[in-house]
C-alpha cells in the first residue's frame, strides 16, 4: 500500500542539475559525464536545515548495465562543473561557510581526475562569477568586489548612485566592474588580463582560447534597462585587448556558443533581440561581427520556462554544435512540454524535434549527435538520461525511485477548448485518488507571466492532491509555450484577457467536474499572485478562498520598489506613473480591493526585492481596514521571492502547510 504524502517529504528530494559531456572524439559514445546532486541536510536544535550539493561522476560504460555514479567532491556548496578541454580535470565552483558560520565567497576549485583532492585556486574576499577553460593549463575567471560595504559595516549610509542597486535573491549589488583573470594550474598564479566596466554573467572562450564573448551592459543606462551588449576580445598571454560590440544594438541575451571552428557565434535572445515577453529564439552571428541572424521562427520557444518546483543548481540549455559545424542542438518548449531539437544553420534553417512524450527536459548537454539531459515528468524529479544518436536513451540515475515508489502520484489530464471569441485555451486537469468529500477544487495560477504550467514536477500539486483536492494548472494569454501571439496579447492589457482566459477556465473545469457547484479555491504566485488579487476584486463570490503569494497589488508603487521595477511596468503594464497613473491604478488589484470578500491568506518574504513586501502589506492592510474579508499575513524572513522553489526547506515545507490549512479553514 502507497505511503500517503506529506509536506515534509519534500525535503527527502534529491536534485540533479548542470550536466556535463567529458570531451569526446568526434562520433564516439561519450565516457564519462559530470552532475550536480543536491539533497537536504536535516537540521537540529542548533541548526535548520540546508541544502548540500555536490559534483557526482557519472561512468557510461558500453551499455546501460555499465553506467555507475559516484561522487567526486565533498564539499558543502560545490557546483557548475567544467570539463578542461582534455578532460582529464574539472573546474567548479565552491562555496559553504567560514569557521564562524559566515558565508564564504565562491571560490574557483579544480579537482585532478587522475588522482588528489579538489585544489581551490582563488581564496581572495572577491567571489567568482563566472569562468571558463582557455587551455588545459590555463582558466579564466571573472572576479567582482566584495558586496561587504564598509560603511554599512561600521552602522553608517549606504550611498547608492545607481537605480539599479539591489537585485532579488542576491542583496545588494557591488559595483558592476569585474577583472578578468587568467590562472595558472601549475602553480595557481593569476593575471590580471582586463578590467571590465560591467560584469558578466557568463563568458563564453572561443576554440583555440584567443577569443572571449561576453554580454554586459554598455552604460549605466541600458544597465537600468535590463539590456546588454554582445562584447568579443581577443585574448594575450599578458592582457586582452579593449572589448569589441560585436552586433552594435542591445539585447536581452544570453547562452552563448562559439562554432568548432570559432568562426561563428550562437545565442539566445527575444525574437526582437530586445522585446520582454516574446519568444526566445536561436540567434547566430559572425566573429566579425554585423547583424544577426535570427533561425527560428517566433513562434519556436528555445527556452526552459515550464514550471517545477523540485530543482536545486543550474539548468544550462545554451546551443550545442555539431561536429561539423552545420546544425545546433537546443531546447524546444512547446505547449507546456520539451524536448531537444536539431537547428541547421543554413539558408533555410529546419528545426528537426529529437524527442516528444509529456514530460520536460529541463537541461542538457551535447555533443556531436550523443546528449546527456535531464528530465522529469509530472510523477518524478528530474534523473539523467545519455540521448543516442538514433534516439534512443539510457536512464542514467534514479536517486528518486525510492522517492517515488513510496507514494501514489497522479499525472494530469490535458484539456483543450475554445471560448467564444475563437482563443484557443488548454490546462491540466489533475485528480486526486481519494477525493474530499466535497469534491474541492485548486485553481493554480502560475508567475512570469511568460512562463508555463505543463509537464514538470510540481511536488505541490501531489500534496494538494494528497489531500484530496483536485488541481487545475492553467496556462492564460501570456503564457509561453502557445505561440507568440499568446504570450503577447495581453501586454499592456492586464487583468483584460488574461483573467478571461482564467475564468473561462474554471468554469470549463467545474463544467466537466463530477460536482460542478464544487467550491473552488485560487492561488498563484508573482504574476499568479497579482491575477488572484485581481480576480478576488472582479468575481468577489466566486471562489471559496485564495492564496496569493509574492504578489502585485499597486503598480504605481511597484514601479519604483522592485528590482526590475521601471522597465517591467513599462514593458507589461504602462507608463510610468508621472506619465500616466491612472493606467497603472486602472490595473492595479488594490483599486477594487473594496470589492473583496473572499478569505484570503497573504504569503511574502521579508528580502523580495521582486515584488516587494509592500505590495502585499498594502493588501492585507486594505482588507484589514475594510474588514469584509477573513485576512492573513504570513511573513517569512531572510527569504526573496524564490522561497516556493529555493526557499530553506523548513519554510518551504510551512508556506505549503499554510496553503493547506488555509483551504481546510475554509471548505
Amino acid at each position: 500500500m502507497a505511503a500517503k504524502l506529506k509536506t515534509r517529504h519534500l525535503t527527502e528530494l534529491v536534485s540533479i542539475a548542470d550536466p556535463r559531456l567529458a570531451p569526446t572524439p568526434a562520433g564516439e559514445r561519450p565516457a564519462r559525464a559530470v552532475v550536480t546532486v543536491a539533497d537536504v541536510v536535516p537540521g537540529d536544535k542548533q541548526e535548520p536545515p540546508r541544502y548540500r550539493s555536490r559534483l557526482a561522476l557519472i561512468d557510461l560504460g558500453a551499455d546501460a548495465g555499465d553506467v555507475r555514479l559516484r561522487t567526486l567532491t565533498f564539499g558543502e556548496q560545490d557546483r557548475a562543473p567544467r570539463w578542461s578541454p582534455d578532460g582529464r580535470r574539472i573546474a567548479f565552483l565552491r562555496g559553504g561557510r567560514d569557521a564562524k558560520g559566515a558565508p564564504l565567497p565562491a571560490r574557483l576549485a579544480v579537482l585532478d581526475l587522475e588522482g588528489g583532492e579538489a585544489r581551490v585556486l582563488t581564496d581572495g574576499p572577491n567571489p567568482v562569477t563566472a569562468f571558463a577553460w582557455r587551455d588545459d593549463a590555463h582558466l579564466l575567471a571573472v572576479t567582482r568586489g566584495d558586496r561587504q560595504d564598509e560603511d554599512v559595516e561600521r552602522g553608517l549610509a549606504r550611498i547608492v548612485d545607481r537605480r539599479w542597486h539591489r537585485l532579488d535573491g542576491v542583496g545588494f549589488l557591488p559595483d558592476p566592474e569585474a577583472d578578468l583573470v587568467q590562472i595558472a594550474l601549475d602553480d595557481g598564479a593569476a593575471r590580471k588580463l582586463a578590467t571590465l566596466a560591467h560584469a558578466p554573467d557568463e563568458i563564453a572562450v572561443a576554440p583555440g582560447g584567443r577569443r572571449l564573448a561576453y554580454l554586459a551592459p554598455a552604460d549605466a543606462a541600458e544597465y537600468d534597462a535590463g539590456i546588454e551588449r554582445l562584447w568579443t576580445l581577443r585574448l594575450g598571454r599578458k592582457r586582452a585587448d579593449a572589448p569589441e560590440d560585436l552586433l552594435g544594438v542591445p539585447l536581452r541575451g544570453d547562452n552563448l556558443a562559439w562554432s568548432p571552428d570559432g568562426a561563428r557565434l550562437a545565442f539566445l535572445a527575444p525574437s526582437d533581440l530586445t522585446g520582454f515577453g516574446r519568444s526566445t529564439s536561436l540567434w547566430l552571428t559572425r566573429r566579425g561581427g554585423g547583424a544577426p541572424r535570427r533561425l527560428t521562427d517566433p513562434d519556436v520557444e528555445t527556452s526552459a520556462t515550464v514550471a517545477g518546483d523540485a530543482r536545486r543548481g543550474a539548468y544550462p540549455i545554451a546551443p550545442r554544435w555539431g561536429a561539423d559545424g552545420r546544425s545546433l542542438t537546443v531546447l524546444l518548449n512547446q505547449a507546456g512540454r520539451s524536448q531537444l531539437a536539431r537547428v541547421g544553420v543554413g539558408r533555410a534553417p529546419a528545426v528537426e524535434p529529437l524527442g516528444g512524450g509529456d514530460r520536460v527536459v529541463t537541461a542538457f548537454d551535447a555533443q556531436g549527435d550523443w546528449a546527456l539531459q535531464v528530465v522529469e515528468t509530472p510523477t518524478a524529479p528530474g534523473e539523467a538520461f545519455l540521448r543516442a544518436p538514433d534516439g534512443g536513451e539510457t536512464r542514467l540515475t534514479g536517486l528518486n525511485d525510492g522517492w517515488t515508489k513510496r507514494f501514489r502520484l497522479a499525472a494530469p489530464v490535458e484539456r483543450r477548448f475554445s471560448t467564444p471569441d475563437g482563443t484557443a485555451l488548454t490546462y491540466l486537469w489533475h485528480a486526486p485518488a481519494k477525493p474530499r468529500r466535497d469534491r474541492a477544487v485548486v485553481v493554480q495560477v502560475h508567475g512570469g507571466p511568460h512562463t508555463n504550467d505543463g509537464f514538470g514536477f510540481r511536488f505541490e500539486y501531489q500534496r494538494l492532491l494528497a489531500a484530496g483536492y483536485a488541481v487545475v494548472a492553467l496556462n492564460p494569454r501570456g503564457s509561453s509555450s502557445f505561440g507568440e501571439a499568446h504570450a503577447t496579447a495581453m501586454l499592456l492589457h492586464y487583468g483584460t484577457i488574461d483573467a478571461d482566459d482564467v475564468m473561462a477556465v474554471v468554469e470549463h473545469a467545474l463544467a466537466h467536474h463530477e460536482r460542478p457547484d464544487a467550491p473552488v479555491h485560487l492561488t498563484g504566485g508573482s504574476y499568479g499572485g497579482f491575477m488572484t488579487n485581481w480576480l478576488v476584486g472582479q468575481h468577489p463570490e466566486r471562489f471559496r478562498s485564495a492564496v496569493t503569494q509574492r504578489s502585485i497589488s499597486n503598480w504605481v508603487s511597484f514601479y519604483g520598489t522592485s528590482d526590475i521595477g521601471p522597465w517591467f511596468t513599462e514593458n507589461e503594464v504602462g507608463p510610468a506613473p508621472w506619465a500616466d497613473l491612472e493606467a497603472l491604478w486602472r490595473a492595479s488589484p488594490l483599486r477594487y480591493v473594496a470589492n473583496v470578500v473572499t478569505p484570503t491568506l497573504i504569503i511574502h518574504s521579508e528580502n523580495d526585492h521582486r515584488c516587494p513586501i509592500e505590495q502585499g502589506e498594502q493588501w492585507f492592510t486594505a482588507l484589514k481596514q475594510l474588514g469584509r474579508a477573513e485576512t492573513r499575513l504570513a511573513r517569512f524572513p531572510d527569504e526573496g521571492h524564490e522561497l516556493s522553489r529555493g526557499g530553506r526547506p523548513d519554510r518551504r515545507v510551512q508556506r505549503i502547510d499554510l496553503i493547506l490549512d488555509w483551504f481546510e479553514r475554509h471548505p
